[in-house]
């Protein structure tokens, strides 16, 4: 009988009948495993190793990095066996997780192929360093793509409260072929052989076990909700293939890296904790022979890249972002001097009161009265486009938002100057026009509601953010149209003409509810947008936030009227009524008052003629449908079904 070949297995405290089981299907294929802890083997390895140059690993990735450093440097193979079936060894070498599969490969040392190994601070690393602290950077991109929606919400929102943890902290950077870079960073990330990582899944380069270089991904995020972002984009979108990276990552592939800092850093290889004040990555090519799957050589290409790969643009290296990091990251994004020079500049200009701004304000307001009495939406709507009463607005957001009193000053005075100029001259072209008719335009303006109040949120949001972006300035005509400023301005100057005070009333809460959502909301946005990095507690801001709730109160009071009178029109118009025996066709319903007793008003259409006791026992019937008194008004129409011809 053959004696059996010999070969090591390092293992960590394997139980018993697992160890045996895997002694006892090696025999079949005449191998004697000889089981060796790990902790021994490491006592001396060139004693343990006897000679031989492979051994088999029943070891999990962070033991497994172990036994690595060993491999370079007295030059053994190592085949693998999975510790359990969601190993991550599994994963990342593509072998497959029932040991009994695996054990064929792993015992035949001439399928071993060569892969690079990193080393940091001369420690083997199998999957990857994190220096700093970076959450969800390292989690696993296969496990979680596997799970629910709702599981990665669920798991999105647990893990939210460790964002409190984000501290920057400078860091020289230098590489192989770089002298030190200056910076300021909360985490870095450099990966080895874990391609599966969510931080891998960000770079649109190529990684591989097999390329002569490292992997390192740097974020500096200018805030937390930045960082959300960003882990958003991390999570969802799955398969990038843009060139650009996220604003909180900077990318760095090379062969050497040093990372260091005036003090000791935390940071984990493979998850084991370490503290160091200077860190040095050396990817050392072709040095370690593992035995893997198949897969592994598609997804791992054998390449060498010639160049460094240095995506270092995201990084802070700006003196005065620098210290701002120093500090803490801050919730929201704060812009730099250079990003909102220009802005200031046009919001300063925008409350700089002209004759350009009188004159629109003039022409818009002219116009938009003739287009109320015209009853035509086109002719309002090109009143909106031309009123220039939004900016001023805009100019006072960020003067609230800032406490800038100049600014605030100047954009109230040029605001009131506009607001006075367009009721005036409403009132002196109603006077001239021979109308007394409130038209379907104008009454579209007398009974605003909540949503007339989200419609100014959406429309300060929109201003406050088109201003900010340049390139998208040109949409801010259609935040005009949406917001409608001049136009209840008009109806004003119309209700004062005639001395309508239900009219200026209704016009005036439209107005108000526009004004106060415009510019608490875009002051809110240019917050979000990172023009100030606190909401400074100031009078403007208060009163911005104690208009809004004050017109609140009547806006809710229409809405709901408005729905309460949308469902008496759809429960009594419409609709085919016998009365008398007579067929009468109710019409054109509306709804005139709803209180104790609601006061309808609809077009009777019959083919026969209708008496005053036909109407009394339609507005029965329509009582006993709404359970409520009604008092109906009603236009008679007449519906023939032939015509005699002489």
């Amino acid at each position: 009988m053959n004696s059996l070949q010999k070969i090591l297995l390092i293992h960590h405290h394997i139980k018993p009948r697992q160890l045996h089981a895997v002694q006892e299907s090696a025999q079949q294929y005449g191998i004697e495993l000889e089981p060796l802890l790990l902790n021994d083997f490491l006592l001396n390895p060139k004693k343990q190793l006897n000679g031989r140059h492979h051994l088999v690993s029943l070891l999990e990735s962070a033991d497994l990095s172990l036994l690595l450093n060993q491999a370079h440097r007295y030059h053994f193979s190592i085949g693998l066996l999975p510790a359990h079936k969601s190993s991550i060894v599994c994963r990342l070498f593509n072998i497959p997780t029932q040991i009994e599969k695996a054990l064929p490969l792993a015992i035949s040392p001439n399928k071993a192929i060569d892969l690079d190994l990193l080393l940091c601070n001369d420690e083997a690393v199998l999957l990857s360093v994190m220096v700093g602290y970076v959450p969800f950077f390292n989690f696993r991109q296969q496990y979680y793509e596997r799970q629910s929606l709702l599981r990665r919400l669920i798991h999105l929102i647990k893990n939210a409260a460790s964002l409190t943890r984000l501290k920057p902290f400078d860091l020289s950077i230098a590489t192989e072929k770089r002298d030190q870079i200056k910076t300021a960073v909360t985490g870095v990330l450099i990966i080895e052989n874990d391609i599966e990582a969510f931080a891998a899944n960000l770079i649109n380069e190529s990684i591989s076990s097999q390329d002569n270089k490292l992997s390192a991904m740097l974020v500096a995020p200018c805030s937390t909700v930045d960082y959300l972002f960003f882990l958003l984009d991390c999570f969802y979108y799955k398969n990038r293939t843009a060139g650009r990276l996220p604003k909180a990552v900077s990318y760095i592939k090379t062969r050497e890296l040093t990372l260091s800092t005036s003090k000791k850093l935390d940071y984990w290889i493979d998850g084991r904790p370490c503290k160091a004040e200077t860190l040095f990555f050396k990817c050392i090519p072709d040095s370690i022979k593992i035995i893997v799957g198949e897969q592994f050589k598609f997804v791992h290409d054998t390449h060498e890249a010639e160049k460094e790969t240095l995506k270092i643009n995201n990084l802070p290296q700006n003196e005065v972002r620098l210290q701002r990091l120093r500090k803490k990251v801050p919730f929201f994004s704060v812009a730099q001097e250079d990003d909102f020079k220009d802005l200031f500049l046009m919001l300063k200009e925008n409350a700089q009161l002209s004759g350009p701004f009188l004159v629109l304000m003039v022409l818009s307001s002219m116009l938009a009265t003739f287009g109320l009495f015209l009853n035509s939406a086109p002719v309002v709507i090109g009143a909106m486009i031309l009123a220039p009463l939004m900016a001023p607005i805009v100019s006072l957001s960020m003067a609230i938002l800032r406490n800038d009193r100049k600014l605030f000053n100047n954009a109230i005075w040029v605001f009131l100057i506009g607001l006075i100029a367009a009721i005036a001259v409403s009132a002196l072209t109603t006077l001239i026009l021979p109308y007394e008719k409130i038209t379907e335009e104008i009454h579209a303006r007398l009974q605003p509601s909540l949503l007339d109040l989200g419609v100014a949120i959406v429309s300060g949001m929109a201003a406050a953010y088109a201003h900010a972006k340049e390139n998208i300035l040109k949409s801010l005509p259609g935040v005009a149209i949406a917001v409608a400023l001049v136009p209840p301005l008009c109806v004003i100057g119309i209700g004062l003409a005639w001395h309508d005070w239900v009219i200026v009333s209704g016009a005036g809460l439209l107005f108000l509810t526009n004004f106060a959502g415009i510019a608490m909301t875009g002051a809110l946005t240019f917050l979000f947008l990172g023009f100030s990095t606190v909401i400074r507690i100031n009078w403007g801001l208060g009163f911005s936030l104690l208009l809004i709730a004050l017109v609140s109160i009547p806006l809710y009071d229409s809405l709901m009227t408005d729905i309460n009178h949308g469902r008496i029109t759809s429960a009594v118009g419409s609709q085919t009524y016998m009365v008398n025996g007579k067929t009468i066709q109710l019409d054109g319903v509306r709804v005139i008052s709803a209180g104790d007793t609601i006061c309808l008003s609809a077009v009777l259409g019959s083919s026969e003629n209708i008496s005053a006791e036909d109407v009394e026992a339609l507005r029965i019937d329509i009582e006993k449908l709404l359970d409520q008194p009604v008092k109906i008004e009603v236009t008679l129409k007449i519906i023939s079904s032939a015509y005699n011809h002489p």
